[in-house]
């Protein structure tokens, strides 16, 4: 049988078919490159053996569990992701790493979907440091089942913590992370003349009709703007006063919002217009990542990683979520909610390959046929955004929406009613 794994994996996945209660199939075995045997730069395979993932296989069952940690096997382009997952009441763990789909749960916890139960080892992974729990939400009665297991498991990040680290991300003295009332301060002492604030309400979607549906105390701040004076569309007709604007997004977590994208934007005439040179310098010694002026980019982007490092470049892509001149809107035209619209899996993604948080900036020059030393600035846009707050921001918001739809279901019973409706005004 060990000369033979793919009668044994034959044999297996025929016996799960044979019991109807067994909700994940079997996954092949590894490739070679799946294993690391093709490239040196692949992570460490976190190896265990047949018959504790025929055994899981045969019990599992999905709709019970969440994952709590993810690890990757294989060199790139081919690398596979695989999900360690739990009994969310029992905090019992799984032994192996499961492919599949993940979705974010009602509770705010993530589940997988067309699960396939692999031969490698959520126990090896941990030890081996590579099993990430980065941004995955668990109960209280789960959570404490994903303590690392032994002094070698790198220290598991959560979105709390990731959090903190993208606070320290400012535009123009708005920081991402600031609650509502901190923004309100900083743009009032900017004495710019336009204001507005949109809120929205949160609540579950319709089956029906797809529209969100309003619940108690739902009510959020979205976005707040300001500006002065509006600028007009086109780089040119801009350039010729002075204007700037401010617009801010926050987590749709009510009462407690934190802004998770900034964009600002400045437009110069041509008296007070600076040099291209002066900009960029700026930009460098605020954000580093570059030697100097001369190895800025046209459009650069920096992405902030949860061990304080800065890196440069957009391999990821990303840079089109927010930012660029045509993104300022001066006016009550709003966004829709970015943490409402991002599934959990695509948040997760831009934290692995991109950063907690990325700052990006764009400029238009007044004279671009100029000399570089002598080009002036017509308008500039520098944005940030985190995605690790915005997951933290879609993480408590859908588990206030679970917490509203379970006590609406018990009041609907009657069950939690303690006082009756008020009178009709007559």
């Amino acid at each position: 049988m060990q000369r033979n794994p793919h009668f044994l994996h034959a044999w297996g996945s025929s016996l799960v078919l044979c019991f109807a209660g067994a909700s994940a199939a079997l996954a092949d075995p590894p490739t070679a490159a799946q294993s690391g045997t093709a490239s040196g730069d692949a992570q460490p395979v976190p190896s265990g053996n047949f018959f504790s993932s025929l055994k899981q296989a045969f019990k599992q069952d999905l709709d019970h569990e969440v994952v709590r940690g993810h690890f990757d096997v294989g060199s790139p382009p081919e690398v596979h992701r695989y999900y360690c997952l739990m009994d969310a009441k029992t905090g019992r763990v799984e032994a192996n790493g499961v492919g599949g789909q993940p979705f974010l749960r009602p509770d705010g916890m993530t589940g997988i979907k067309s699960g396939a139960v692999t031969f490698y080892s959520c126990l090896n992974a941990e030890q081996q440091g590579t099993l990430v729990t980065t941004g995955y939400a668990l109960s209280a009665g789960a959570s404490g089942a994903n303590a690392p297991a032994s002094p070698a498991q790198k220290p598991a990040a959560t979105a709390a913590s990731i959090g903190v680290s993208a606070d320290k991300v400012d535009v123009a003295g708005v920081r991402l992370g600031m609650s509502p009332d901190q923004v309100r301060a900083v743009l009032k002492s900017k004495k710019l003349l336009d204001y507005y604030e949109s809120a929205e309400t949160l609540g579950p979607v319709g089956t029906a009709t797809g529209a969100r549906q309003s619940m108690a105390d739902g009510r959020f701040v979205n976005l707040i703007k300001a500006w002065m004076p509006p600028a007009p569309s086109s780089v040119a007709a801009a350039a010729a006063e002075d204007g700037e604007s401010f617009e801010v997004m926050f987590t749709p977590v009510p009462g407690r919002e934190r802004a998770m994208a900034i964009v600002h934007s400045a437009s110069y005439s041509r008296a007070t217009a600076i040099r291209e040179m002066s900009l960029e310098n700026a930009l460098v010694t605020k954000y580093g990542g570059y030697a100097g002026v001369h190895d800025l980019p046209e459009s650069p982007t920096w992405r902030f990683q949860s061990s304080g490092n800065v890196l440069v470049g957009d391999p990821c892509n990303r840079r089109v979520i927010f930012g660029g001149l045509g993104e300022v809107d001066h006016g009550t035209v709003t966004r829709q909610n970015m943490a409402l619209k991002t599934t959990v899996d695509e948040f997760r993604f831009q934290i692995d390959h991109c950063g907690i948080a990325f700052v990006t900036e764009d400029h238009a020059t007044a004279n671009a046929d100029a000399a570089r030393e002598d080009r002036v600035v017509a308008r500039f846009t520098v944005t940030a955004y985190s995605p690790a707050i915005g997951l933290e921001g879609a993480t408590l918001a859908a588990q206030l929406i679970q917490t509203a739809e379970n006590e609406r279901a018990t009041d609907t019973t009657g069950a939690a009613r303690t006082k009756n409706p008020p009178a009709p005004n007559l």
